[in-house]
């Protein structure tokens, strides 16, 4: 199957994810568009912050790249943040992604990840256990969650707060039985809070790509040392193709966290053509948003 229209399977269709009939509540059905195909390889799930550092996009990039290089499909929920930075990685590899939405997969939800969106339906996967129309709500994400948990063989947990989505998806690898990776972070640093929570309760402490090849059984078959070196797209070749509104806004922005109000107000531009400059650029991997609607660039 390749992108087009929806796809309906029943838990009695041959081709309904095996990994799903473990989980309650069960899903009834589900709805897909995209590459079949990637429900049969084997699969990691990265989820973290929607405000994460620096740090965290660079670690959660990387770990997407290389992971996805190596065959291996990356699960995430297409949140804003460190979901979306997963999944533009594993399509930046040239492999593929599975993004499972606690909306119906006509929903652009979050609106800053249309182009995200379209390339995953193109390129990859999407999944949702919710008919067409369905908007988000709180209690969607949740069971959402148990969703990605079920399809992936283990879990990496980059950045994010001790309670909130990332540590549902925790909750429920745990009660499935699987292995969870956590990014070890600053002690100060908030997003770090829930990683090295898990840690200190016995996740396991990820370092390097390399640790969730060997939970997969893989081995790493490129150059010695540490995989990869794979951090993001390069910022200097990035600017030179940034035109427009885009440009504008990615001048303005420092590695000091900027608020939206004083970028608004030196880029002179109209507030929806802003946002849709700064969404863009974080979806492109070169700015983070910080808490307080604050941005800075990824360094």
């Amino acid at each position: 199957m390749t992108a087009g229209e929806p796809l309906l399977l029943d838990p009695d269709d041959p081709r309904f994810p095996k990994e799903l009939l473990q989980v309650r509540p069960q899903p009834k059905r589900l709805h897909a568009i995209g590459d079949l195909s990637t429900l049969d390889k084997p699969k990691v799930a990265i989820v973290g912050s929607r405000h994460p550092s620096g740090y965290g996009t660079r670690v959660a990039y990387r770990a997407a790249y290389e992971t996805a290089r190596a065959g291996v499909v990356v699960v995430s929920g297409m949140a804003r943040g460190l979901d979306a930075r997963a999944h533009r990685a594993a399509l930046d590899a040239g492999g593929a992604t599975i993004a499972v939405l606690g909306c119906g997969l006509d929903i652009c939800y979050p609106i800053g990840n249309r182009d995200l969106l379209a390339a995953v339906r193109e390129r990859g996967l999407l999944l949702s256990e919710y008919p067409l129309g369905t908007r988000p709500t709180k209690w969607t994400f949740p069971a959402r969650n148990r969703l990605i948990a079920a399809l992936a063989r283990c879990l990496l947990v980059v950045e994010g707060r001790a309670r909130g989505g990332t540590s549902n998806t925790v909750w429920w690898m745990q009660s499935l039985g699987k292995p969870v990776f956590a990014v070890p972070g600053r002690l100060e640093e908030p997003a770090a809070e829930g990683p090295n929570l898990l840690i200190q309760q016995g996740a396991r402490v990820y370092l390097s790509p390399r640790d969730l090849l060997a939970e997969m059984g893989i081995a790493w078959s490129g150059p010695e040392g540490e995989p990869g070196g794979v951090d993001g797209p390069d910022a200097g070749l990035a600017r030179a193709e940034l035109t427009g509104a885009e440009a504008v806004v990615f001048d303005l922005i420092s590695a000091d966290p900027t608020h939206v109000d004083c970028l608004r107000e030196r880029a002179a531009l109209e507030p929806g053509l802003l946002l849709a400059a700064l969404s863009s650029l974080e979806l492109q991997g070169l700015i983070t948003q910080l808490p307080g609607k604050h941005f800075a660039l990824v360094s």
